[in-house]
């Protein structure tokens, strides 16, 4: 009997013994990272939505609102959301008042139209601000047809068509207004969405390890919409983009993230881990003293009133002059791949009450003095020389002046390969920085009056 237990327990133990020798020796799966990951945006400028601090009466030309950081900038579209018996409406922004106006942390927004129905005091006013996003990246393994690549936005899930604090809202976006590319093969994808995700489930053919993916989001019109302003002024609120593939059994294959921000107008933050600065400061005096290349060295602001890192004033345009004011963009980053510098506008710098605008151009073209023209000029080590020109303003072989538009943007640097700093050990002395110039000029036949626009810069670097 003893001798049979004995048997046993060696029986038992053999298959015990072979099953920790596999725990211990069994290849475990571990995911890769994608390559090259990035998410541009259209427009990194945020939605706005604050509640109104006042009543607001019907047919209202204006309305009082709370100063939670959100900004209305002209030809915004405000939408007034409505309380139980109240009615939705909409009404185009003329401008926006200065801060602490009517009272502590209040700004009115002020209508070219009017508002129908009356709204009372915490209701919303609203102006969503739409992007298209093109996230990029290069697959390490390869995805078999029937495996999936999963784009996760920030958040909660929304499909609502106004702002959210938290997530880019999906503002219902249907699969059409979704394209994905292949560098390689000839896969196709079947696509799903339920906010805030979206899945390509891969058809027809496998995608390869080395394959650079393209997801377009918005590939017919900009769907996704900004958040709302949360972070204090000057600060950009960072939303991490999260990317995964997975095999046909639901199995993790590869993974990446990118980061991108939303920031008032005229400052704009994008990242992608893991390190980006983006700052806009004013320029007085010298407009070439901390960035040599492209600018003329002799060329100063002359329009009288000091630039700040929000505000550009050319003040008193004149027949005898051609009026420059500037600014300053700093960028650096680690990216091995470079970045690019873009900006768009609300549009041309009109005068809002008669709607005559000075006359400007995607295409940049040299001023001279009686010659109605208006637009910006960069200079620095990443700026395209052949584009921009160099040298004075004033007409000549010298510096061209061109406008972006709300739909149209212009590229103002880039460059191919990083890390770009503002310092020897990182890129160069002035690699990161580029000096904006803006200019106008006038004749006779512009009429008197305040000329206004919004210029929105877009930083862009590629991990």
């Amino acid at each position: 009997m003893t001798r049979v237990i004995r048997l046993i327990r060696k029986v038992l133990f053999i298959p015990l013994f072979l099953l920790l020798i596999g725990l211990i020796f069994a290849p475990r799966a571990s995911a890769a990272s994608f390559n090259s990951v990035s998410d541009t945006i259209t427009t990194s400028r945020p939605s706005a939505s604050t509640p109104l601090a006042a009543d607001q009466a019907g047919s209202a030309g204006q309305v009082t609102i709370t100063d939670n950081g959100s900004f209305f900038i002209s030809s915004d579209s405000a939408v007034l959301w409505p309380d139980v018996g109240e009615t939705l409406n909409t009404a185009n922004v003329a401008s926006m008042s200065a801060a602490n106006l009517p009272g502590a942390n209040q700004r009115i927004v002020y209508f070219t139209n009017t508002a129908t129905n009356p709204h009372h005091t915490g209701d919303i006013i609203s102006t969503a601000i739409t992007a298209k996003h093109t996230i990029v990246f290069t697959t390490t393994s390869t995805i078999p047809v029937n495996g999936k690549i999963i784009i996760t936005f920030p958040g909660a899930g929304n499909n609502s068509a106004s702002p959210s604090a938290t997530t880019f809202a999906f503002n219902n976006l249907q699969t059409s207004n979704v394209s994905v590319g292949f560098s390689a093969g000839t896969s196709t994808c079947s696509l799903a969405i339920s906010a805030p995700t979206i899945t390509c489930t891969v058809a027809t053919a496998q995608v390869s390890g080395g394959t650079t993916v393209t997801v377009t989001v918005g590939s017919a019109t900009p769907a996704l919409i900004n958040p709302t302003k949360t972070a204090l002024a000057g600060t950009a609120d960072l939303w991490k983009i999260s990317i995964a593939s997975q095999d046909n059994n639901s199995i993790g294959l590869d993974s990446g993230s990118a980061k991108i921000g939303t920031v008032e107008s005229v400052q704009v933050q994008a990242t992608v881990d893991p390190t980006l600065t983006f700052t806009i400061a004013a320029v007085s005096g010298a407009i070439n003293s901390n960035n040599t290349t492209g600018c003329a060295n002799t060329e100063t602001v002359d329009s009288g009133i000091p630039s700040t890192a929000t505000v550009v004033n050319l003040g008193l345009l004149n027949t005898a002059n051609i009026n420059i004011s500037a600014q300053l963009i700093t960028i650096s980053t680690n990216a091995q791949s470079g970045y690019a510098l873009t900006a768009t506008s609300s549009g041309h710098l009109i005068n809002n009450a008669n709607g005559v605008w000075i006359p400007d151009s995607t295409t940049p073209a040299a001023m001279t003095v009686n010659v109605p023209w208006f637009g910006i000029h960069p200079c620095g080590l990443n700026v395209n020389a052949g584009t921009w020109g160099t040298g004075a303003t004033g007409g000549g072989v010298g510096a061209k002046y061109g406008w972006p538009t709300p739909t149209s943007s212009v590229t103002l640097a880039s460059a191919a390969t990083g890390p770009i700093g503002n310092t020897v050990a990182t890129g160069g002395v002035g690699a990161g920085l580029t000096s904006v110039e803006y200019a106008g000029a006038v004749d006779v036949s512009i009429p008197a009056g305040v000329y206004t626009s919004v210029i929105t810069y877009v930083a862009t670097p590629t991990f």
